[in-house]
């Protein structure tokens, strides 16, 4: 029996990009269910989701990407999905990769495969300051789990039910490196798979200039905060 398969879209502020998204998911994904995770747009995106006729979830004010995707799994997990794919709304990600990205993990044994844009040796791309943290945020998570993910803060990720439901039992989650790390820890196996990312056209990247200060620290934070729970959690089994 095929199994069933939803795709997780969290959008905020993307009423440019949403209609493309989904039309794209339609044409190269039709085979798996959709939902949008309207995370307290104050533009035309929910309008233009609903006039498309797709399953759309709304947060009455922005409570930020990974409130979302919580939001999106636990409707996947009360709806008995057993893949869930995020996906991002800003069109970055291509539509025809999430065929792909499903068939890695039903491939494997892997629990969570990760779309990454710098395994097999790609280059990292953007900003010094971008790569710099790229590159440490990868290394960091070799020295903790034991192997490399090259690309730690992908969006693009397909998980089992099983992560889904580990997800959801914490409240610390920016859904990047440090949920690598604590999945690691409590033995899920994760792996990459090699996809395009294109660039954004549209709107604004939540990494602003402030973010891309804070943003190391705060995942810094996250990552000490999840090893010592996966370890203390860990022992206690």
């Amino acid at each position: 029996m095929n199994p069933k398969v939803l795709i997780v879209i969290p959008a905020y502020n993307e009423e440019r990009s949403i209609a493309n998204v989904l039309a794209g998911l339609r044409q190269y994904a039709p085979e798996f269910d959709r939902v949008v995770i309207n995370d307290g747009s104050r533009d035309a995106t929910g309008s233009i989701v609903l006039e498309m006729g797709e399953k759309q979830l709304r947060h009455v004010s922005n409570l930020g990407y990974g409130r979302a995707l919580q939001t999106g799994l636990k409707y996947a997990l009360i709806q008995t999905y057993d893949i869930v794919v995020s996906f991002d709304a800003d069109g970055q990600h291509r539509p025809e990769d999430v065929p792909g990205l499903v068939n890695a993990l039903l491939d494997s044994d892997a629990d969570m495969v990760i779309g990454s844009r710098y395994c097999d040796a790609r280059p990292y791309s953007g900003s010094f300051s971008r790569k710099l943290g790229q590159i440490l945020f990868s290394f960091l998570t070799r020295l903790l789990i034991g192997w490399r993910i090259f690309d730690t803060s992908s969006g693009f990720k397909a998980f089992r039910a099983s992560v889904c439901e580990e997800i959801l039992g914490k409240t610390f989650w920016d859904f990047h490196t440090e949920t690598i790390v604590r999945l690691s820890l409590m033995g899920f196996r994760i792996k990459e798979h090699p996809i395009v990312v294109r660039e954004r056209l549209h709107g604004y990247s939540m990494h602003s200039l402030i973010s891309i200060i804070e943003y190391p620290f705060k995942t810094l934070l996250l990552i000490a905060a999840a090893t010592m729970d996966g370890f203390l959690e860990r022992r206690a089994r």
